[in-house]
Formats: C-alpha cells, sequence, structure tokens
C-alpha cells in the first residue's frame, strides 16, 4: 500500500511539470520510435522478418568437392525429397488441388498374400525401410541365422536349415524386399532352395509348397506385429518409397497412366483396379491390349469430388438422361508397353471425342489409387 502510494504521487509531480505540448511530442517520438522500431526488428531486412517465402529463392549449388584423400561414400542426405509421383499438365487458372486418396487396398488390409500364375508376393502397408527391420526380427526370433543382408538392394538370405521332418532336404531361403506399386507399400518377394539344387540360387523356388508355408508364416507374422519405431534409412534410401504408379502428361497431349510393371503382371492389376474403381467391363482383348469399359458416375469414388451439393439438383434431369446415367459412359482403356518392366495406360471416349479438359485425369486417377 506505501509503494503504491509512493508510485502515485511520483508519477503526479512527473506529470505535473510537462506541458501539454511537451506530452505532445513524446506522444509522437514514442510512436514514431515503436514504428521505426517494427521495421527494424520484423521488416524485410530486420532481424526477425519473415523467412516463409526465402525457398522461392533457393539456387542448386555444386555438390561439395573432397580433398583427394577422403572417402565419399559414406556422406549422404540424411533426408531424402519425395519425388512428385503425378506429372499432369496445369490449367490456366491453377487451383491447389487435393491431396490424392491412399490405395485403398493397401489402407484395408496391412498385409496381403498376393499371387499371379506360379508367383506370390507379400504385400505390406509400410515402407522397405519400416519392413525391413520386421523381417529381421522374423528370422532372429526363430532362431534362424543369416548369412546375407543386404539393405541397400533389400535382399536377405538364411542359413541352411534343417527341416523338422528329417526325410526333408537341408534348405534355405532368399528374401526380397522392393518398394510397392503404391506409395508408401512394400512386396517382400520369397525364394526356396534346397541343398540339392546346386551352388547358385535357382530362378525359382525348389519346392513351392516350402516357399508357400514360409510366405504364410511370414504375413502372420507381420499381420501381428506393429510397425517398429525403428527403421533402416539404408533400405529406405535405396529403395525408392514413391511408388511405382504416376500420372504423366506431356505438353499437348492427354495424360496417362504409367505403371512400372511388366505387362502380364500390369495387365492383372489393371483389370482388378477397373472393377474396385466402380467401373463395369464390357469386353476385353489381351491381343489388342484393350479393355473395354462403362463408368457410372457418381459412384463411392466421385462423391468426394461431386459433393452434397451436387444431390440438390438430381430431381431435374429426364427419364432418358436418368437412365443414361444408370446404364454408364462408355470408354476404352488402352495398354501399350514401354519396355519391358513398365506400361503406359490410357483412357479414350468411345466416340473418340477429345476428352472435357481435366475429365480424363480424374478418371486415371479412380484407377491409379486401386492399382497394386
Amino acid at each position: 500500500m506505501l509503494n503504491s502510494k509512493l508510485n502515485f504521487k511520483l508519477n503526479s509531480k512527473l506529470n505535473s511539470k510537462l506541458s501539454p505540448k511537451k506530452i505532445k511530442i513524446a506522444a509522437l517520438v514514442a510512436i514514431a520510435f515503436s514504428t521505426t522500431a517494427c521495421g527494424w526488428l520484423t521488416g524485410d531486412d530486420g532481424i526477425f522478418r519473415d523467412r516463409s517465402n526465402d525457398y522461392r529463392k533457393s539456387q542448386d549449388l555444386p555438390p561439395m568437392k573432397l580433398p583427394a584423400d577422403v572417402r565419399s561414400d559414406s556422406i549422404d542426405d540424411g533426408y531424402m525429397i519425395p519425388v512428385i509421383s503425378d506429372r499432369g499438365e496445369l490449367s490456366g487458372e491453377f487451383v491447389v488441388p487435393r491431396p490424392d486418396a491412399l490405395g485403398a487396398e493397401v489402407d484395408r488390409d496391412a498385409v496381403r498374400i498376393n499371387r499371379l500364375g506360379d508367383e506370390q508376393w507379400i504385400l505390406v502397408n509400410g515402407s522397405p525401410g519400416q519392413v525391413w527391420p520386421r523381417l529381421r526380427s522374423f528370422f532372429n526370433l526363430g532362431g534362424v541365422g543369416l548369412l546375407r543382408t543386404d539393405a541397400v538392394k533389400g535382399v536377405l538370405e538364411t542359413a541352411w536349415i534343417q527341416p523338422v521332418n528329417s526325410e526333408l532336404p537341408k534348405e534355405r531361403y532368399q528374401l526380397h524386399i522392393e518398394q510397392g506399386v503404391q506409395r508408401g507399400s512394400s512386396e517382400v518377394h520369397v525364394l526356396h532352395m534346397d541343398i540339392a539344387a546346386g551352388p547358385q540360387w535357382p530362378s525359382q523356388s525348389s519346392s513351392l509348397a516350402r516357399e508357400s508355408a514360409l510366405v504364410t508364416q511370414l504375413s502372420q507374422f507381420l499381420a501381428d506385429s506393429a510397425i517398429e519405431g525403428s527403421v533402416s534409412m539404408l533400405a529406405e534410401q535405396a529403395l525408392d518409397s514413391s511408388g511405382r504408379v504416376s500420372i504423366e502428361q506431356l505438353q499437348g497431349s492427354e495424360p496417362y497412366i504409367l505403371l512400372r510393371l511388366p505387362f502380364y503382371r500390369a495387365w492383372a492389376s489393371l483389370g482388378l483396379a477397373i472393377d474396385k474403381a466402380g467401373f463395369k467391363q464390357s469386353d476385353l482383348d489381351i491381343g489388342e491390349q484393350v479393355y473395354y469399359v462403362r463408368h457410372i458416375p457418381n459412384s463411392i469414388d466421385d462423391e468426394e469430388d461431386d459433393g452434397w451439393f451436387s444431390g440438390w439438383f438430381s430431381g431435374w434431369f429426364s427419364d432418358d438422361d436418368a437412365e443414361a446415367k444408370k446404364q454408364g459412359v462408355l470408354y476404352v482403356i488402352r495398354v501399350k508397353n514401354r519396355d519391358e518392366q513398365a506400361v503406359e495406360v490410357r483412357i479414350e471416349q468411345q466416340n473418340g471425342q477429345p476428352f472435357v479438359e481435366g475429365e480424363a485425369n480424374k478418371l486415371l486417377k479412380l484407377i491409379k489409387r486401386h492399382l497394386s
């Protein structure tokens, strides 16, 4: 209480000595100082200026040169810059697009066994760097020795194992992990070899039954074990995590899906993706590498693009329009070999007319998110 009275008297005496003119001058000086101080601290040249747009002025610098006696193989980027998967041509009025939905199948099933003919592989929801430690844990917990672990190439080889059934010959396994079709997924391929096969790994498993048995056990282990906190940076950096499917577009042409798979697998994967994306197959010709399909608008995949507002006008269309809408729109989907490990997937209107701007890209995205 005494301090408050003393401060009041002291302030009163100080204010009484200042004339109104001096008070005005002091106020103007204070405002001017605060304005210049803000500019000095937070302006374009200030100490605490806004640096959020500095990246726009960044420039590529030449690689760092090391002395001749210094090795550079251990120097690498700690974090990889993700690759832009879709390279579609932008329209004149650019609107920031919504992020693509995750692959529906990869998101629904954390682990799944895929089969195509005699080939089988485990599809895992997780990048190669996340899955690699779990593969090692599978054999470590089972007490199986490992003769080779190459995270850069994604290869893991076991020592010779004597099966529980002593009548079976000694065997060993090779696991190969690679990036899945969709971003953030991995594929694990298993190769079985018995001691009678010789010193070199065969191109196909010595026993498909023994291969299938390990695939089943390994997939169950991966499904039961959560993604561990540890990540193999070697596997993460060496094995591209951007996926093997993207939408490409050259200037002045229609977009297409680039699918980095051999034709036989790309054709099968495309057929499944077409059905899951809401298309109905009318016919197909594998010789001509063509699918004939119908697409019904406002399917499950289209609802998020059309929005709830579109439902207000559903009663404005005639019966003929409603019937045509129910039958769907006819399209031709063509598969073209780019090389032995990649194909191009293009969609066309059956009447040969060009698409409305952005329509082909929208349809291709529906298919792309279901490829696996």
